[in-house]
């Protein structure tokens, strides 16, 4: 399995337009923490915003980018990696391999799964630093919803749910993209009905807006007393989606 990891991240490392979007995940994080600057204020939601300051500025440029991470960023890398090479007719080379048929999807998934980590953990780093180096430490933080005055620590552990949270919801996008991307008949189309899936939820329920808003969501969910939505959701669809395209996977006719 770790081989096959490797294999695959080696594929991906080797294209140009993986490495055009890791540069413009580069770009984009610098530009919008410069842009957080300018006014010196986070928004939560439209209705809900808080001064800046270096423990929490790496929360709202997560904010910034992460429409560009779960609309763009993410569901390529799935499409490239789940889609491409069934639909190009070369997969069927490499299973000739001896590995199990599932195992090379479990590769996949811990390609993806992994290339969200680095990416989370990336933003949460660039956050951290430039936190520091625009603001300084503030005396206490307050959270959305909440106006109680809690201590820094108390701020970085929140820094942690809404890091954790956010690549739950990648992982629950890559849960998706595997159904999709399987499905479809090329990469373009697997993207495009992506993201009508992330889209249809919509106008059922404005709670399922996470894939589309999703640190919006995160906020709203990590001020709920009683057990947010979110966090039953994302398992169910992690764990239908990934049933789903494991059956998909081991009836696909990759000749």
């Amino acid at each position: 399995m770790k081989y096959l990891i490797i294999s695959e991240l080696e594929r991906l490392w080797k294209m140009r337009m993986m490495k055009i979007l890791l540069l413009l995940l580069v770009g984009i994080s610098f530009f919008s923490a410069y842009f957080l600057t300018w006014f010196d204020l986070g928004l939560y939601t439209a209705d809900s915003e808080t001064p800046l300051n270096a423990v929490n500025f790496s929360w709202f440029l997560l904010r910034e980018v992460s429409f560009f991470v779960t609309l763009v960023i993410m569901p390529l890398f799935c499409v490239v990696v789940l889609n491409s090479p069934i639909k190009a007719k070369t997969y069927n080379l490499v299973l000739y391999r001896p590995f199990h048929r599932l195992e090379f999807l479990l590769s996949k998934w811990g390609t993806l799964l992994l290339i969200a980590v680095f990416i989370t953990v990336f933003i949460w780093l660039i956050g951290v630093m430039l936190g520091f180096f625009f603001y300084q430490v503030p005396e206490y933080v307050t959270f959305y919803g909440d106006l109680t005055r809690y201590s820094i620590l108390n701020g970085y552990i929140y820094s942690a749910k809404l890091y954790f949270l956010f690549w739950a919801v990648i992982a629950a996008g890559i849960a998706i993209a595997s159904v999709m991307s399987i499905m479809a008949p090329n990469p373009i189309i697997a993207y495009f009905l992506l993201m009508i899936a992330y889209v249809v939820p919509i106008y059922f329920s404005n709670e399922l807006t996470f894939f589309l808003m999703p640190t919006q969501s995160i906020f709203i969910s990590l001020s709920e007393t009683n057990m947010p939505l979110l966090y039953m959701v994302l398992p169910l669809i992690v764990l239908f989606g990934g049933g789903i395209s494991s059956l998909l996977w081991v009836k696909q006719d990759f000749k």
